[in-house]
């Protein structure tokens, strides 16, 4: 496979290693170990079952493994941890995920709405707040939408809104689930475009895909899941 030329390689930013996990009797990661770096873009392809879901849950502290352990910026990541509101906030701030179907993540009233309640939680200067939400909208170009509300726009609208969304926190890991599924040739065109241009020595992305020609336009690094819920390899 060709993948996109590499750049510098960076400090581990994330260390899974020897990750097992279940959902009751199902296996969905065995003995998985990889590191992702700073500032460096990994594809994660695999046949449907594979775990790569899982591995989103772990990584966003939705759900923690039955052994091994997951660190992030050389801080071990527990379920116990997370319950410290002060250690969750700033773990939470560093990591910003993109669902599959964005209707999961959107709730607001209008893609305005939607793109400042984050920058809201955290208390920005309301001037702040209107100058990034305006510079995301035009970025994803959302701005005639401002006011639409997410749930009746197209699938690829509600993906740029759930994506903008996250960007505008500006997180040190952008995870995405699929960013182009459901998107017409034309949208996934455009999609591929601006993950390019979001690559920064300052972002580590970390993305789901079926597709080839996504980890060839996107991809520092690509990382082969099996159907036995391990790591194949890196390319």
């Amino acid at each position: 496979m060709k993948i996109a030329p590499s750049i510098q390689k960076g400090n581990i930013l994330i260390e899974l290693s020897h990750i097992t996990f279940h959902y009751h009797d199902s296996l969905a990661l065995k003995d998985f170990s990889a590191t992702f770096e700073d500032g460096r873009a990994y594809c994660l392809m695999g046949p449907n079952g594979c775990g790569k879901s899982t591995l989103f849950r772990i990584l966003n502290g939705l759900s923690f493994p039955e052994s091994g352990t997951y660190q992030l910026d050389g801080e071990e990541i527990t379920g116990k941890k997370l319950k410290n509101e002060d250690f969750s906030r700033e773990f939470h701030k560093k990591l910003g995920f993109v669902f599959q179907n964005p209707e999961v993540q959107l709730f607001s009233k209008t893609v305005e709405d939607e793109i400042a309640f984050g920058p809201l939680q955290l208390g920005w200067p309301k001037e702040r707040i209107r100058e990034e939400v305006d510079r995301y909208l035009e970025l994803l170009n959302l701005t005639d939408l401002r006011y639409r509300a997410p749930f009746h726009m197209s699938g690829g609208e509600q993906k740029r809104c759930a994506l903008a969304s996250i960007l505008i926190m500006n997180p040190q890991v952008l995870m995405l689930d699929e960013p182009v599924n459901g998107l017409d040739e034309d949208g996934e065109a455009a999609m591929i475009e601006f993950l390019k241009s979001m690559k920064s020595p300052d972002r580590t992305m970390i993305i789901a895909t079926h597709r080839r020609e996504i980890a060839e336009a996107l991809a520092d690094e690509v990382l082969h899941m099996t159907k036995e819920h391990t790591l194949e390899g890196c390319y």
